[in-house]
């Protein structure tokens, strides 16, 4: 579901980045798609645990470990700590991590069933919703109509920043989100 993440991320970091430019006079919406594996990396150890067994100690972190509102948590802050030495304002940061980080979590809600604890440590609850479930092809995607979906929604979003703002705010998102030349943010 890997590529799954990045356009369903792409797709609501265009719309998000059309709210902060409005009220903000930025777009930091990069980070929602830059964090779009961050709780997927509970399955690095797993990976690795077959290949280094003296290392890592197999069934430590399994994944989903890090699928749970603690790890968001964490992670969000973290994020937007080091952000925050590359100029980016904490809030920002904070903000977009959650956002990008919370879309993992729901995305992954919609094509499993059940899905992970995402409510831990508040609540020990498997949210059920598995709408979009079906088998993985060769290339880890989850399915055709996840990918239809997705695709349709960045393309759906894409035409609505375009027409809301015009053509400019490509530049401006490619920049980093920065509005002019000089600006630090």
């Amino acid at each position: 579901m890997y590529i799954e993440h990045i356009i369903y991320s792409a797709a609501l970091a265009v719309c998000i980045g059309m709210i902060f430019s409005r009220y903000a006079g930025r777009d930091p919406s990069w980070i929602i798609i830059a964090v779009a594996f961050v709780p997927d990396i509970d399955s690095i150890p797993e990976r690795f645990s077959v290949a280094l067994p003296r290392i890592i100690v197999p069934g430590i972190i399994t994944h989903g470990d890090l699928h749970t509102i603690l790890a968001l948590t964490v992670f969000s802050f973290f994020i937007a700590a080091i952000l925050k030495w590359f100029g980016i304002r904490f809030i920002d940061g904070l903000l977009c991590s959650a956002i990008g980080i919370t879309a993992h979590f729901f995305e992954d809600a919609l094509v499993y069933n059940p899905s992970y604890n995402f409510l831990w440590p508040i609540i020990s609850y498997t949210f059920r919703i598995g709408i979009l479930e079906g088998p993985r092809n060769l290339f880890g995607i989850a399915n055709s109509s996840v990918m239809l979906i997705g695709i349709s929604l960045l393309v759906l979003a894409l035409l609505v920043r375009t027409l809301v703002e015009g053509t400019g705010w490509w530049r401006v998102f490619l920049r980093g989100g920065r509005t002019g030349t000089n600006s630090l943010l």
